[in-house]
Formats: C-alpha cells, sequence, structure tokens
C-alpha cells in the first residue's frame, strides 16, 4: 500500500472523505499490479486504472470546485484549489505511454510516487483549509 487514508486527512464532509478514500484505492489497485512482479505484461491494466483516476479526479474536483461556489469560499483559496486540481489532472493525462509499455514497473512507480505525495499534500493542505471553513461555517448560529 503506497498511500492509506488516516484521520487526519478527515476534511469534515463525509463525501469529500469518501471521494479522497477512492482516490487512494486507484493509486494503491496500481501500486499492487506493480509489486506483482510477474512475467506478465500489466500495460492494459495499467493504463485502464491510469484512465479511471483522471476522469474520477475530474469528477471528484468538480465536485469540489462546485462545493466551493455554493459555500462562499474565499476567491483567492478557490484559485490556489483549480491550480492544484489542474496540476494533478495534467500529469495523469500526460503520462507518455510509449515509455509507460517500454519501462512499466519505473513509469508507473513514478507517477504513482508522484500522486501519493501530491494527494496527500493537497489534503493536509489546501482540502484540510476547506475543511476547516465547512466547519466553522457549520457550527455558525
Amino acid at each position: 500500500m503506497i498511500i492509506k487514508w488516516k484521520d487526519e486527512y478527515s476534511c469534515y464532509d463525509p463525501v469529500i472523505d469518501a471521494q479522497h478514500k477512492k482516490l487512494m484505492d486507484m493509486i494503491n489497485q496500481m501500486n499492487e499490479i506493480i509489486e506483482l512482479g510477474d512475467e506478465y505484461d500489466h500495460f492494459d491494466e495499467i493504463v485502464s486504472i491510469f484512465e479511471e483516476l483522471k476522469k474520477y479526479a475530474i469528477y471528484h474536483f468538480s465536485h469540489e470546485e462546485k462545493m466551493f461556489e455554493e459555500t462562499g469560499y474565499d476567491s483567492f483559496n478557490i484559485k490556489i484549489q483549480q491550480l492544484e486540481h489542474k496540476s494533478f489532472v495534467h500529469k495523469v493525462a500526460g503520462i507518455n505511454l510509449y515509455e509507460l509499455d517500454e519501462n512499466q514497473i519505473g513509469t508507473a512507480k513514478e507517477v504513482l510516487d508522484f500522486l501519493s505525495r501530491w494527494l496527500d499534500k493537497h489534503i493536509l493542505g489546501t482540502d484540510k483549509r476547506f475543511g476547516e471553513f465547512l466547519r466553522e461555517k457549520a457550527n455558525q448560529p
């Protein structure tokens, strides 16, 4: 397992937390394939997971961004979030399939390392700020 849910990841919104867990599951699913260490070609499986991850990330980010607007989150933090979301999607969309086919393990590990570090930093930083905002807003009279 390359990234594991921990309580400190909670953004105080059950939908966002569930979506973050699903992103982590996809990253871990790909990691399991890479760590099989068998002689089989897993190119199609890896590409399929990357595609699913990209689609789900876009869905998740649009959900968050809709919540920003609906809750009156400040525009500065919205812009930061949007830039970070674009960097994630760009990285996944920019995977060189030729490199992946030629060096499945090395290329996939490099991308998974980036994605797991990015997700950890993003959730604990910008998403957590939004979670705190939601929690404060819920506690207002």
